[in-house]
Parts: C-alpha cells; sequence; structure tokens
C-alpha cells in the first residue's frame, strides 16, 4: 500500500500519555521515565478552500510550480532520498498548513498550536508529567525519509525534556517508534505498545547533539526493516526492528510536570514510497 497525504482535509489526532515519573522534580533523570494509559483529544477536520471562479482568475496568475517542490529544494537532506516527495513545509504560508492549528486540553496539560514567523509552535503549559505527540497528514509510511529542524525556545520549571519524530504510529492504537533527544545531549529510539515501553536504543550520547535550546535537525531513514538516524546531518547509527510495518508520522515530546514550555519548528519534509 502506498503512504498516504490528505491535502483537502484530514483528521489529527494529538495523543497525551501521562507518564508516572520518579525522583525529585528538580533533577534531570538520566533516562526516560515510565509512562501509562494514553489520553486523546480529536482534532476537527481541516476543510479545503472553495474554488474561485476560473473566468475571474488571469491566465497569468496560473502557475505550474509545486510549493511542495520550491520548498524542498531549500532543504539540505544528508543523503538523496531514494524516494519521492511526498510532503514538505517551511510555514511561509500559515493559510496553507497541513499542521494542527488550534488550542487542545487535558488534564495533563494545555496546547496551543500556531505559525508565527515561519515557524510552527507549541506552547505547553503541563500539570502533570506526559508524554504527547502531533500527527503529520503522512499516512500509511512504510519506507521514508522524515527530517525537521527544532528547537525548545523556552521554558520554566522541570529542566528534564524530550522531542524527536514519531513514526509508523498506528492511528487506532497506543503502538508507535519514536527517535528523540533529550537536554543530556542523549538520543533514543524507543518503541511504545500500549504501556510497555521497548528501549531499543536508550540514551545514547552524541557530540553532534546541540545544547536542546538551539535548533537541532533530526532525520530518520527507513528501507523495510532498517532504520538509518542522523543528528544535524550526520549519520549515528542503524538498526533493525520489523514488529510495526507502518503508519503516521508526527513529532513527539516528553514533559515534565509543572512546567510551561514554547517549542518551534521548520523545514518539515517527507519523502516517502
Amino acid at each position: 500500500m502506498k503512504t498516504k497525504i490528505s491535502i483537502t482535509g484530514f483528521i489529527v489526532l494529538l495523543t497525551l500519555l501521562l507518564s508516572a515519573c520518579g525522583g525529585s522534580p528538580d533533577k534531570a533523570p538520566a533516562a526516560e521515565p515510565p509512562s501509562d494509559q494514553p489520553k486523546v483529544a480529536q482534532m476537527p477536520t481541516l476543510e479545503s478552500a472553495p474554488a474561485e471562479d476560473a473566468e475571474a482568475a488571469p491566465a497569468e496568475a496560473v502557475s505550474d510550480v509545486d510549493p511542495m517542490e520550491v520548498c524542498a529544494a531549500n532543504i539540505a537532506l544528508p543523503g538523496e532520498p531514494a524516494y519521492p516527495l511526498l510532503y514538505c513545509e517551511d510555514f511561509e504560508v500559515p493559510e496553507g498548513t497541513l499542521m494542527p492549528i488550534g488550542e487542545y486540553s487535558s488534564k495533563e496539560l494545555d496546547i496551543t498550536n500556531d505559525i508565527y514567523k515561519g515557524l510552527y509552535t507549541l506552547r505547553m503549559d503541563v500539570s502533570r508529567s506526559t508524554d504527547a505527540w502531533v500527527t503529520t497528514s503522512v499516512h500509511d509510511a512504510r519506507d521514508f525519509v522524515f527530517q525537521v529542524d527544532g528547537r525548545l525556545a523556552s521554558h520554566s520549571g522541570h529542566p528534564y525534556h524530550k522531542w524527536g519524530l514519531m513514526f509508523k504510529k498506528d492511528p487506532d492504537k497506543n503502538l508507535y517508534y519514536y527517535f528523540a533527544i533529550d537536554n543530556n545531549s542523549l538520543y533514543y529510539f524507543m518503541m511504545v505498545r500500549d504501556e510497555k515501553v521497548t528501549n531499543l536504543i536508550n540514551g545514547r550520547k552524541s557530540e553532534e547533539i546541540n545544547p536542546i535550546d538551539e535548533f537541532n535537525t533530526l532525520t530518520v531513514v527507513t528501507e523495510g526493516d532498517k532504520f538509518s538516524f542522523y543528528i544535524n546531518g550526520k549519520f549515528q547509527e542503524d538498526f533493525k526492528d520489523n514488529r510495526i510495518q507502518k503508519g503516521d508520522l508526527g513529532l513527539y515530546f516528553k514533559v515534565s510536570e509543572n512546567t510551561i514550555l514554547d517549542w518551534e519548528f521548520d523545514n518539515l519534509v517527507v519523502y516517502a514510497d
């Protein structure tokens, strides 16, 4: 089955997963805390804009330039992608975004998604430690290149946080992989199935990771059961696992209690078969 992308409208799930974090709140843990059952909030379907009368538009206004191709031309990848371009956002045109925009709440946190000055922004007001993610419009992704630039722009409260890429997410179950970095300059590759977290790569040090409040570029390349991971264009390692075959792509977060955080993202691109 081919990877799918919804252009005219889509439903995005923002899923919040309560974590039972141990330890003192003023000390950053060395590895991620355990997680409990997820909480799900459903976002409304985005509707496409009504078509204009063809006679009202001048002939010279019609362009055959694909904006996603223009977007992707300005984004450097670690290597030449083996798959065709599927999705690209540089967030320069807020009205055309396919990422979720709006305000959402749960007992764990309140979150506001927006686009500001060419960046995709998320403000999180966290009351209880939680895992959270925002899905893109890319579904059924099996073999792909997925890349984004991101940073923690500001925060107050607990010092430990993590962000990264979620992929092969089952839309109906708490089943997915994620590749993420934290504020200790460690990277992780995890598989989550219901309440169980499988540590595939659990907190490996990388000199390529910038401080979490600076932009880092994370890249995942998949081919069958093989995953290749890059940080800021530099190869980290390969890993093989075939327990999840395909699913949705998105942004992943682990955030700690009693914290207000502002995240910024740019240059989100997907090449997929």
